[in-house]
């Protein structure tokens, strides 16, 4: 197995996508997958011609976020290239649109266009859907009923700079938007770590009421009113910056947070998440406590993924974007304590909008202000 990883930040589309193809696959010789990131203010049919054309790549999975992590740091703008290389690497693709109204049969249908063709027992699948879609959680559930246990997953939301307009998702069939691109990679073992740091405070509380993305009610009241009373008495002017420090946190089955992220505040005191919520799930208000905290999240599930797989060759990481903000100045921090505990190995990946992992062997969970990395290798040099 060779890695090539390869980053532009030129503004010209063609050109960014040119010197990113190029360093990449002089690493790694003629790939057979390639991950594409990129960022909003290029032409994205340009930037997916031009790295088909530099790379000669049969299968390409791709996605758009609000920045791009590089081993030097995480970049507002950007085009980022990883091929991975070996007779032993196959690899399948799908582009399919995102129905938010029949996510089960969108997951489905995702995954049976991945298993099209010669049996496969194992693999690692990169889910990217558009991240300002709903009901990402049950697509997901809809994969799972189809590849069930046998897999890893990972990925993330795809985004924008933060405008919650347009978001991509490519194949090597081409470009879309309201869509999951997605990529089942065999004949590399992935190993995945996720955390993210938040810590829950106060007593449990019950979603009483929810339609979508919205919480209508929490123990049968007015769903602000609950939070802004669990906060001090917090005015709807106060809500953004309390929401970005206090999300709430969903147990699940290993009694692990999930994180929903506060998003708006909507009429008759309703609060829009970025993330369904569901009804009747116990629910907890999380805390952030210290930059060390999220640092120290990120550094364990690093360490968990790289004592996984044997002989590790490279890592995708997959991160928040309101992680990222939250961070601050610390953000670099972050990835230089994580870039120090991998090693020599090339890092890429992107800031996502919701990241797709298993926090344990179970199905894929769509999760918000949570860090996830993917790091792949092989069993045998």
């Amino acid at each position: 197995m060779k890695v090539g990883v390869g980053y532009s930040l030129h503004p010209d589309s063609r050109e960014a996508a040119r010197k990113a193809a190029r360093f990449a696959v002089a690493r790694s010789g003629p790939p057979a997958i390639t991950f594409l990131f990129t960022t909003e203010g290029y032409n994205q049919e340009e930037i997916l011609e031009t790295v088909m054309a530099e790379t000669g790549t049969p299968k390409l999975v791709g996605a758009s976020g609000a920045g791009i992590i590089t081993a030097e740091g995480i970049k507002k703008q950007g085009v980022e290239v990883v091929t991975l290389a070996g007779e032993e690497i196959t690899a399948r693709t799908a582009l399919v649109e995102m129905l938010s109204e029949r996510a089960d049969e969108t997951g489905r249908e995702l995954a049976e266009r991945l298993l099209s063709g010669p049996a496969l027992d194992e693999g690692t699948l990169f889910v990217f859907p558009d991240g300002l879609a709903g009901n990402i959680a049950r697509m997901l559930r809809g994969i799972y009923d189809v590849l069930g246990p046998r897999f890893t997953y990972a990925g993330g939301g795809t985004g924008d700079n933060m405008r919650f307009f347009r978001t991509y998702q490519m194949t090597e069939t081409g470009v879309a938007s309201g869509a999951v691109a997605a990529a089942l990679v065999a004949g590399c073992s992935f190993a995945t770590g996720i955390g993210h740091g938040w810590e829950p405070f106060g007593p449990p509380l019950l979603i009483t009421r929810t339609k979508g993305k919205v919480v209508f009610e929490i123990d049968e009241q007015p769903a602000f009113q609950v939070y802004s009373r669990r906060l001090g008495g917090i005015t709807g002017k106060k809500f953004p910056d309390c929401a970005v420090r206090h999300p709430l946190g969903v147990p699940d089955l290993s009694g692990r947070f999930i994180i929903r992220d506060p998003f708006k505040l909507g009429a008759n005191d309703s609060i829009e998440f970025v993330t369904e919520v569901p009804y009747r799930a116990v629910a907890y208000l999380m805390r952030y406590t210290s930059p060390e905290s999220l640092i120290r999240a990120a550094l364990e599930a690093t360490v968990q993924a790289r004592n996984s797989v044997k002989f590790p060759g490279f890592a995708l990481i997959f991160n928040c974007v309101s992680h990222f903000l939250l961070m601050g100045e610390h953000a670099d921090r972050e990835l230089e304590a994580i870039r120090n505990t991998l090693g020599e190995l090339p890092v890429a990946g992107f800031l996502t909008f919701g990241e797709v992992g298993s926090c344990s062997s179970g199905p894929p969970l769509f999760h918000n202000k949570t860090f996830l990395i993917a790091i792949g290798g092989t069993s045998s040099r």
